[in-house]
């Protein structure tokens, strides 16, 4: 998987610039895979599943640094201010990369920033949970005790500016009724208080809560895709009660500004093969996540797509995230 050229430069009598001969031995020392958000929570568990397979592929160790707050900001903003050099890459959600620079006034990085990017690694459906205990058993009761009791609803998510926000946000706007948002430093965290009761609803992706359901702890009153899903075929879609309520998350790998693209290919090599490999596969599937590793070119494409959609669906709606 290295480089091996500086060699082969040497043999023809032709000068290695330092840059190139470092790229050339990439890599050559462990590497560090950013998490904005706490440990125990899906992106902390998929990035530690890709960390694993990408230190295989490479030869070196990729280990996950834990950097959590602001919605996954803080890790952003060291993404931004690192080396390009291949070492320092990042597990990046849709709030780090497409919500918080457009909902936010100051994120604490360029929101026009240009980061490497890498590839997708998966995508998961959303659903809408409330605690198995629950008194509501459709979103219709949710929202028509949500209207009666104006500011009574609360619902979770991993943070200010996560999709999990917006969704949930989205729902305000789309159904006409408030409800006050209780932001965590994590998913597991936001989960486990789902779970207790403390909050009434969150809307998060099937992979994060899937297990909770699975248990019996938590209750899918509806999906938050454009459809329903085959896991739960009597279970709505909220776009069959609010047109254009879409709700997703994905998760994908990239770099700093100015990464090399001879160091990128060999990242987007290795991002491609661990997240390929049959054990990583067989965790997204148990999940009811997908695969979908797609490369640079596809994941820019599929990013453009999502800022128009926040664009349309939060922006405009009038959602002060700040």
């Amino acid at each position: 998987m290295k480089i091996k050229i500086t060699a082969w430069l040497l043999a023809l009598g032709l000068a290695v610039p330092w840059g190139a001969q470092a790229e050339a031995d990439f890599p050559n020392r462990p590497l560090k895979l950013l998490v904005g958000f706490a440990a125990g929570g899906i992106t902390d568990t998929t990035a530690r599943q890709v960390a694993e397979e990408m230190g295989q592929v490479l030869g070196q160790p990729v280990v996950v640094d834990n950097r959590t707050g602001a919605g996954g900001n803080i890790a952003t903003a060291e993404l931004a201010r690192a080396q390009p050099d291949g070492y320092t890459l990042m597990l990046a959600s849709p709030g780090q990369l497409v919500v918080n620079p457009l909902t936010q006034k100051s994120p604490g990085f360029d929101p026009n920033t240009k980061f490497t990017l890498l590839s997708l690694v998966n995508e998961s459906p959303f659903v809408f949970v409330v605690p198995a205990k629950s008194r509501f058993k459709s979103v219709a009761e949710l929202v028509a005790w949500g209207k009666a009791n104006d500011g009574g609803l609360s619902f979770a998510s991993p943070g200010m500016g996560t999709t999990m926000h917006i969704a949930g946000e989205m729902l305000s706007a789309f159904a006409g009724v408030r409800a006050v948002h209780v932001p965590y430093r994590g998913g597991a965290q936001s989960t486990n208080d789902l779970v207790a009761g403390r909050v009434d609803f969150m809307i998060d992706s099937l992979g994060a809560v899937a297990s909770q359901v699975q248990a019996g702890q938590l209750k899918v009153l509806a999906v938050a895709g454009p459809e329903r899903l085959a896991q739960f075929p009597g279970v709505p879609a909220l776009a069959e009660t609010y047109p254009d309520f879409i709700a997703s998350s994905w998760l994908g790998v990239v770099g700093p500004p100015g990464m090399p693209p001879a160091v990128a290919e060999v990242l987007v090599r290795a991002v491609a093969q661990a997240a390929r490999s049959p054990r990583y596969v067989e965790t997204l599937e148990k999940r009811g996540s997908r695969i979908a590793v797609t490369g640079p070119q596809p994941f820019a494409a599929h990013l453009e797509k999502e800022r128009s959609r926040v664009q349309r669906t939060v922006v405009k709606a009038g959602l002060k995230l700040d």
